[in-house]
């Protein structure tokens, strides 16, 4: 008997053969061996609608839609939702209903338990198999009318899981933000996101995996629920990795322009997407950088919400030569400038950008600050207070070692540079 996995397969390669019908045949037996396998269900609508059988298409979406959201698998009724307008622009009246029950404030929301998706590895059992004898017209009226029927389907429970950015809107938010929102199905190979290519929007991996290469070195592997592209919404940068479907998936686009039209007159949207793209830097920062390699998960969560967020502008003074520092900063977004006093007047030192810390030296000595730190952009930076700071330098050995080597490090390319000249790099 083949596994779900090796019958996924067929299907995989039944769809890129551009045979829908021996597909639904492949779809059909796993619906049968487990009812909850909603993305099948989701890619017999979209081989129905392949076929051009609009009408029970529709039908498959519309269950696999109230199904996974009652389930506790909303990005999966996303990518249902979106096909169903894709087939009917009036299925957008569905958007306030699902809003109520994900947006901020539903009590539905909470720590959910879902039913996990069927075990890859199982078999398949005879009696799912679809009949050889099946003509075309048999395999599709019966994998329409299967997939779009309840029978099997257990009671679901009361509690649903928070859905990332969008779960923090309040409903009417929710559904202005949602509707902006773009499906796109990927073909295994597929690529979504390019290195060096623009980039005008962040991605939502509503289903599937995808791979993530620099350079075509693997940096790492993303699974359901993951974010990526989200420093698009941040910086007019080129995208810096490769992102290809590792298998047949979905994402959801969120995409700038969108999303900005969608804010128009409800400030709540823009306020959301500020924290949350703020919170998604710090937790990579807290996730790779190396000060934080001296504490644990839970210490690393707990460090990073005593760091106070401070937008500035291009432009704006952060510490001052001569003046006593204020704790430390680390740049999250875009970049400063150091700068020191000479008798010819202001020499640059360094230019630094994400992830980069300044002002340690003074609070570290107990001696005003050594440079002037201006922002050269719109930047965001984060600030830990000097007694936060200090506390830890005290009581934790190998945060105090990262900084002091970090400060020897720029007392000695300073003392290699002769202003005004630029200082050597590593002013990191």
């Amino acid at each position: 008997m083949p596994t779900r996995r090796e019958l996924a397969e067929q299907v995989d390669d039944a769809l890129l053969a551009h045979a829908p019908v021996d597909a639904l045949r492949g779809l059909v037996s796993l619906v049968r061996s487990a009812p909850h396998d909603f993305e099948s269900r989701l890619r017999i609508g979209d081989a129905l609608a392949a076929l051009g059988r609009l009408p029970q298409a529709a039908q498959v979406f519309a269950l696999v839609l109230s199904e996974s959201s009652a389930a506790g698998h909303p990005l999966l009724a996303i990518v249902a939702l979106k096909a169903l307008e894709a087939l009917d622009p009036a299925a957008r009246s569905l958007l306030p209903s699902f809003a109520t029950r994900y947006a901020a404030g539903s009590a539905a929301l909470g720590r959910a338990v879902r039913l996990g998706r069927p075990d890859p590895s199982a078999p398949v059992p005879p009696e799912a198999w679809v009949p050889v004898a099946w003509s075309d017209a048999q395999v599709c009226d019966a994998a329409a009318a299967l997939a779009a029927s309840r029978e099997g389907l257990p009671a679901w429970p009361e509690v649903v899981p928070a859905i990332p950015l969008l779960s923090e809107l309040p409903p009417e938010a929710f559904a202005n933000v949602l509707g902006s929102v773009v499906r796109r199905s990927l073909a295994t190979g597929e690529t979504v996101v390019r290195e060096g290519d623009p980039g005008d929007a962040f991605f939502l991996l509503a289903r599937g995996r995808v791979r993530v290469t620099r350079a075509g070195a693997s940096l790492a592997t993303l699974e359901e629920g993951a974010i990526f592209g989200e420093m698009a919404l941040l910086s007019a940068a080129p995208r810096a990795a490769t992102v290809t479907a590792a298998e047949p998936s979905d994402v959801l686009i969120f995409g700038r322009d969108a999303l900005t039209a969608a804010a128009q007159g409800l400030p709540v949207i823009a306020a959301a997407l500020e924290r949350f793209m703020r919170q998604r830097l710090v937790n990579r920062l807290l996730d790779t950088h190396p000060m934080f390699e001296p504490f644990d998960a839970g210490q690393r969560v707990q460090l990073g919400s005593r760091f106070e967020a401070v937008a500035v502008s291009a432009g704006q003074v952060l510490l001052r030569e001569g003046e006593p520092g204020s704790g430390l900063h680390v740049v999250l977004h875009g970049s400063v400038s150091v700068t020191r006093e000479t008798p010819h007047g202001p020499a640059t030192l360094a230019e630094l950008g994400p992830a980069e810390v300044f002002g340690e030296i003074s609070l570290l000595e107990g001696v005003p600050v050594t440079a002037t730190v201006t922002a050269s952009v719109g930047s965001m930076v984060l600030v830990l207070p000097s007694q936060v700071f200090l506390r830890l330098v005290e009581g934790v050995p190998g945060w105090r070692r990262y900084f002091e080597e970090l400060a020897e490090d720029r007392r000695m390319d300073q003392r290699l540079s002769s202003p005004p000249a630029p200082a050597a790099s590593g002013w990191y």
